[in-house]
């Protein structure tokens, strides 16, 4: 919408900043050369704004979605996030059920869950982990993960944490709507990074920490798994009934 009055505005500027001497000398060459890098910019800017645009197309959608799962599947949420392990070759028929805390994604029962049924010689690569949270109103959140995590997205859209955190953590404070958002998270094990495993989300006007959940149909889709060809072991000792939510 800039456009049509671009080129006398651009030529008024260039030769006001030029001085008289160079004004007298304005050729057509230097309007189109300042005309050219004029529209370079609206186009920079026209770009940046339809990503956004798409960006917040994408959460919409996605909020809206998890709104619609939520509000069906009401009374069948436990505290918990859908966890799968991989090595080099890919996923393993390991599962973890829980919320990563730093200490139970590897630690004392995950390895009894693992000795004798794998073989540790193929080292772990990473953990991968989805589940569900609601966030009560709309302001700001803090968000924090452990070290060497590789993704933090809610609703597909992820976050950069780069500010330290107790526990050799990160963290960042971010704007977010009142609504009910998808988490994925990641954590690569390229350093030891896997036990450390965390996630956590917390309301900053209240300091609650909110529950990440997922759903009972998820469950059972998720330990039902086949393709391994054996039954899925879950290594966090996890119970429904210590963790139903509503």
């Amino acid at each position: 919408m800039f456009r049509p009055i671009a080129i006398g505005l651009l030529a008024l500027v260039v030769a006001l900043q030029e001085g008289p001497s160079r004004a007298e000398d304005f050729t057509a060459v230097a309007a189109k050369n300042a005309f050219d890098e004029y529209l370079k910019r609206v186009d920079e800017i026209e770009r940046i704004a339809a990503e956004r645009k798409a960006e917040a197309k994408e959460r919409l959608t996605r909020s809206l979605q998890e709104t619609a799962q939520f509000e069906a599947e009401s009374g069948s949420r436990y505290r918990g996030m859908l966890g799968s392990y991989f090595n080099a070759d890919g996923p393993i028929p390991f599962v973890m059920l829980s919320v990563p805390t730093g200490v139970n994604a590897f630690g004392a029962h995950a390895h009894s869950v693992f000795n004798g049924r794998y073989d540790m010689t193929k080292p772990l690569f990473s953990f991968h982990s989805r589940g569900h949270v609601v966030m009560p109103e709309s302001g700001t959140y803090y968000l924090e993960a452990s070290r060497g995590y590789g993704d933090f997205k809610l609703n597909n859209v992820g976050y950069t944490l780069g500010t330290p955190a107790p526990g050799n953590r990160y963290s960042a404070d971010v704007e977010l709507s009142k609504g009910v958002y998808e988490i994925y998270f990641s954590v690569g094990n390229n350093g030891g990074q896997l036990p450390e495993a965390a996630i956590r989300i917390v309301e900053k006007s209240t300091g609650n920490e909110l529950p990440i959940f997922i759903y009972a149909s998820e469950v059972e889709e998720f330990l039902h798994d086949r393709s391994f060809g054996v039954a899925l072991m879950e290594t966090s000792n996890w119970k429904s009934e210590e963790n139903r939510l509503d």
